[in-house]
């Protein structure tokens, strides 16, 4: 069986062009390949947690010339933040780092293999830092998140809320209190945001 060759339309490939000028100078993955566990990939209908069948663990990616768009694009924090020292490479921190929803959400993708990984330090407390100063940004929060597999975990300045499972029409919705306080983290649809009050 052969495998399936995925095109690039212009657009995306200019796309992939402004991504790959933000990788931090001589940076690389390398024998890195924690993404290809840690994160779902729609193209291959690979859950969060487990090994794309076509990565090469330490090697890279079996198809790597014919790679989806999606994994292409795919740089981890500690590929495009300078301010990220060598113990958050994603095979050093045993997780992966990404910013979604245009930064204003940053993911820890940890590996199933060592779901603890994120409270160690210095990581923990930095994540604990970054949620403080998320929620402070109020109303335009950043939310600090962990995922280990599809099971999510909020990471509040005070403590930690496991939420579980976020579909794809869904979204955390957060109880303020005062300033960079929290009551409370729940899952809700997204379609429910919009819904005018009855």
């Amino acid at each position: 069986m052969s495998a399936a060759v995925f095109e690039i339309t212009p657009e995306q490939q200019e796309k992939l062009a402004a991504i790959d000028g933000k990788v931090v100078p001589a940076r690389s993955c390398g024998t890195c390949s924690l993404c290809c566990k840690v994160v779902s990939i729609a193209e291959f209908q690979k859950p969060a947690g487990v090994w794309c069948s076509h990565a090469k663990p330490g090697k890279g990616c079996g198809i790597h010339l014919t790679r989806p768009f999606v994994c292409r694009g795919a740089y981890c924090e500690w590929m495009i933040a300078k301010g990220l020292g060598d113990e958050w490479k994603p095979e050093i921190a045993k997780f992966a780092l990404f910013a979604r929803e245009n930064g204003n959400r940053l993911t820890a993708h940890v590996d199933p293999g060592n779901p603890a990984a994120w409270r160690r330090e210095p990581y923990y407390r930095n994540f604990k830092d970054w949620a403080l100063k998320g929620l402070l940004r109020r109303p335009h929060i950043q939310i600090i998140d962990v995922m280990v597999g599809e099971i999510c975990t909020v990471v509040l300045p005070d403590r930690d809320v496991t939420v579980g499972a976020i579909g794809q029409d869904e979204v955390l919705q957060f109880d303020h209190g005062a300033p960079g306080e929290v009551k409370a983290v729940r899952v809700v649809k997204r379609a429910s945001l919009a819904a005018p009050a009855a």
